[in-house]
């Protein structure tokens, strides 16, 4: 494989066993990384390296809960054995949650905030002593366009993301004097099946959005383009920063929108 922009780089990603994390793995592959890949499912990580593998790379799969703490830590003490330190952390492990805020079980919301809010600070604490041990390392945090504007019946993975994009702010300007790079990278509608395995509040399902999604390929080119750039913030998708600007100039206009939009992909519970 010929050299590439990262080439020789250490590349850790969490939720990499399938959609924008898998798909992550393989475009930095191409780019000349190696791959640290943690995700809860063994079978489908180890899937993941050998596609990597094929391209070339060297990759540690690694079982990993990103919400157990001792799970997090036996993955730096394997990626600090097998590779010595890491370049880039993606921080990509995410779980939506759907349905009106007056319907979500208290214990759907603390899930939601453990894996895309809680998860992503302890991976990010645990990988800073990898990520000085190199110079000019990154940490790309994968959020979405929902964590700049909330919508109806989607508030709490919103509220998770919202707080993602405030981190993202706050360890920018914390970690600049060490000429650590903190990214955002805001996906719209994505073609995965992270709609499927999101949580419902009871009686409530999703059905698909009115707009064109991205494939998990585009959002991970998006990734690697933002790393290779170090571009503070990427909003995927012309709807995405079209909602983002529409929100910001006219805020009023844009609810009415978001009602129109979100209730056609609701399927209510029965009466």
């Amino acid at each position: 494989m010929p050299p590439g922009a990262f080439a020789g780089q250490v590349v850790l990603i969490t939720g990499a066993s399938s959609g924008i994390g898998r798909a992550a793995a393989r475009a930095y592959a191409a780019q000349g990384a190696h791959l640290i890949l943690a995700a809860r499912r063994e079978d489908m990580v180890r899937e993941a390296a050998r596609e990597v593998e094929a391209l070339g790379a060297r990759a540690l799969p690694v079982r990993c809960d990103i919400t157990v703490a001792a799970d997090v830590e036996r993955l730096m003490r394997e990626a600090e054995a097998h590779f010595g330190g890491v370049d880039i952390l993606i921080n990509n492990a995410g779980l939506g949650l759907f349905g009106p805020v007056e319907a979500l079980a208290e214990e759907q919301l603390r899930q939601v905030f453990e894996v895309n809010f809680f998860a992503l600070v302890r991976v990010t604490r645990a990988a800073l002593p990898l990520l000085r041990k190199r110079p000019g390392g990154q940490i790309l945090n994968v959020s979405s366009v929902l964590g700049h504007r909330g919508l109806p019946l989607l508030g709490g993975y919103c509220a998770a993301k919202a707080a993602v994009n405030a981190l993202t702010e706050s360890l920018r300007a914390e970690l600049a004097a060490e000429r650590l790079s903190v990214l955002l990278v805001s996906p719209g509608f994505t073609e995965t099946g992270f709609r499927q395995a999101r949580l419902h509040a009871e009686g409530w399902r999703q059905s698909p959005p009115p707009l064109k999604e991205m494939s998990a390929d585009e959002v991970a080119a998006a990734m690697v383009r933002a790393s290779r750039r170090r571009r503070r913030d990427t909003i995927l998708t012309l709807p995405g920063r079209l909602m983002v600007l529409a929100n910001r100039f006219a805020p009023g206009l844009f609810d009415a929108v978001a009602r129109r939009m979100i209730h056609r992909m609701a399927r209510r519970p029965e009466p």
